[in-house]
């Protein structure tokens, strides 16, 4: 399979990084996806109460604690469960890297075999 030198390119970069440096890459990635979805799943109430707080008697103010719930959820869970895929991204890690070693450093030593005539 033929990558384009771009992607060989950063594929070379995160692997001379390091195994550690590439998890705590993707642990940035989830935490950043989980407070996203706190985020959004937080804007859908507080926008409906303040919308209600338009036409009932109701403080705006109300609408800000199911933002803050769903931020501080969103952040908790993704602290938590970050480290969950660790084993399936060092999987990752070990095949990309191993298949951007030169071909040399792939053979297998041979030296313990009985010659062949």
């Amino acid at each position: 399979m033929k990558i384009s030198r771009r992607t060989e390119a950063e594929a070379r970069r995160v692997c001379e990084r390091g195994l550690a440096a590439y998890i705590s890459d993707r642990h940035s990635v989830y935490l950043n996806r989980s407070l996203a979805y706190g985020v959004i799943g937080g804007l859908v109430p507080a926008s409906y109460i303040l919308i209600y707080s338009a036409f009932k008697p109701l403080s705006w103010y109300w609408s800000v604690v199911p933002l803050a719930v769903g931020v501080a959820s969103g952040f908790g869970y993704g602290v938590f469960t970050s480290d969950s895929t660790d084993i399936e991204s060092q999987n990752e890690f070990e095949i990309v890297c191993d298949s951007l070693q030169p071909e040399e450093e792939q053979e297998v030593d041979n030296s313990d075999l009985p010659e062949q005539q």
